[in-house]
C-alpha cells in the first residue's frame, strides 16, 4: 500500500474521476483533482503509485485502463459500474486498518474514537481482536491537563462554530476569549488550538489546552482563515510563529553521542548536516528563532556550540551563565 497518510483519500478521489462518464482525466487532471481536494502538492509519481496500488491484489483489483489520445493518455474504468466502495476489504487492507485502530486506541483523551471498535464490527470486522497483547506505546503524557477540551474543539472546527473560551495564562488573570478554532496540534506532549481571536482578525493565536478553564459555543458567525497549516509550521520548531520574524540560518556544531542522535533524527526539515574531521557534526537550519528552538538548543548544553546568528549565541550564553549561577 502507498506509505502516506493521505493514500486512501487520494484513491477515493481517483475512483470518482475514473467513474466520471463525461470527462477524460489525463494524469495532470488526476493530480489537479487530488491537489484541489487535499490542498497540498502531489507528485506525478505518487499518482502513478496510487493507480498501481488500486489495480493490485492488495488494493481493489480495479479495472483501470489507459487510453491513448494523441500523444497523451487518459484513464478510466473498463467497467463503468465499478467502484472501490463496492469491493470488500482485502486481507492486507483489513490488517492495515486494524493497525491504524491499534494506534488510535493508544491515544488517550480523544473521545471521538471511543466507539471505533463497535463501528468496525458493524462493517463486518468481527475478527478484530480487541484483547490482543499491547506491543507498542506512543509518547504520551497521561497527566497533562486539557485533553477533555480536544473533542469540543475538534467538533468546533468541523462544524465551524465560534467558542467563548475562559483562559488562564500562567502569569495573568483569567480572561474570556472569543475564538474561531481552526487547527489542533500536539507538541512536546501538550495540545494547542490555533485560530483567530474575534478582536484580532489579522493574527493567528494559539492557546494551550491545559490553560483552558472552560469552553462554551456561541452563535456568532464563524470566520475561516485562508491558511495552509503545513506551510505555517514549515519555518518553525514547536508552535510559536512570530508573524514578522524573518527566517534565519542557525549554525551550530554538535559533539559526542548527541551528534549521532541529531544526525539520525533531524530536528527540522531544513536541517543540513555534515561530519567534521574531528568527529563533530556541523548543522545548519533555516528557521524562525522562537522560544521552542531556544529551549531545544539549551537542552543539549555541553554538547553544542552555536556559531550564528550572533544574537542567538549571546542569548544562549546568558542562559547558560544564569543556570550556572544557580549552583554558586
Amino acid at each position: 500500500m502507498p506509505n502516506t497518510k493521505f493514500s486512501f483519500i487520494r484513491c477515493r478521489i481517483l475512483d470518482k474521476c475514473f467513474r466520471n462518464p463525461v470527462k477524460q482525466y489525463q494524469i495532470q487532471d488526476l493530480i489537479d483533482a487530488c491537489e484541489e481536494e487535499l490542498n497540498m502538492s502531489i507528485s506525478r509519481r505518487t499518482i502513478y503509485y496510487d493507480i498501481d496500488f488500486m489495480k493490485s491484489l492488495d488494493g481493489w483489483e480495479a479495472p483501470i485502463e489507459a487510453i491513448k489520445d494523441g500523444n497523451r493518455r487518459y484513464y478510466r474504468y473498463t467497467d463503468p459500474d465499478f467502484s472501490i466502495d463496492k469491493v470488500p476489504l482485502s486481507e492486507a487492507q483489513l490488517k492495515q486498518l486494524q493497525s491504524a485502530v491499534d494506534v488510535l486506541r493508544t491515544v488517550e483523551g480523544l473521545p471521538q474514537f471511543e466507539g471505533l471498535n463497535d463501528s468496525l464490527e458493524k462493517i463486518g470486522m468481527m475478527a478484530y481482536d480487541t484483547d490482543a497483547e499491547h506491543c507498542f506505546e506512543l509518547d504520551h503524557n497521561n497527566y497533562v491537563g486539557g485533553t477533555e477540551h480536544i473533542t469540543p474543539l475538534f467538533n468546533a472546527i468541523q462544524y465551524q462554530t465560534v467558542q467563548s473560551i475562559h483562559y488562564k495564562p500562567f502569569d495573568e488573570e483569567e480572561k474570556e476569549i472569543v475564538f474561531h478554532p481552526q487547527f489542533l496540534k500536539q507538541y512536546n506532549n501538550r495540545w494547542y488550538i490555533f485560530g483567530m481571536e474575534q478582536e484580532h482578525p489579522d493574527e493567528v493565536w494559539n492557546l494551550a489546552l491545559d490553560r483552558i478553564v472552560s469552553i462554551k459555543p456561541t452563535k456568532l458567525p464563524y470566520i475561516k482563515l485562508e491558511k495552509n497549516w503545513q506551510d505555517y509550521f514549515s519555518d518553525i520548531i514547536g508552535v510559536t510563529n512570530y508573524k514578522d520574524a524573518p527566517v534565519k540560518e542557525v549554525h551550530f556544531v554538535v559533539y559526542g553521542k548527541t551528534a549521532h542522535y541529531l544526525y539520525t533524527k533531524p530536528i527540522h526539515e531544513s536541517q543540513v548536516s555534515h561530519w567534521n574531521e574531528d568527529g563533530s557534526l556541523d548543522v545548519k537550519l533555516k528557521v524562525k528563532i522562537n522560544y521552542e528552538l531556544k529551549r531545544l538548543l539549551l537542552s543539549y548544553a555541553a554538547d553544542i556550540t552555536i556559531l550564528s546568528p550572533q544574537s542567538l549565541v549571546e542569548e544562549h550564553k546568558m542562559s547558560l551563565k544564569k543556570a550556572l549561577e544557580q549552583y554558586q
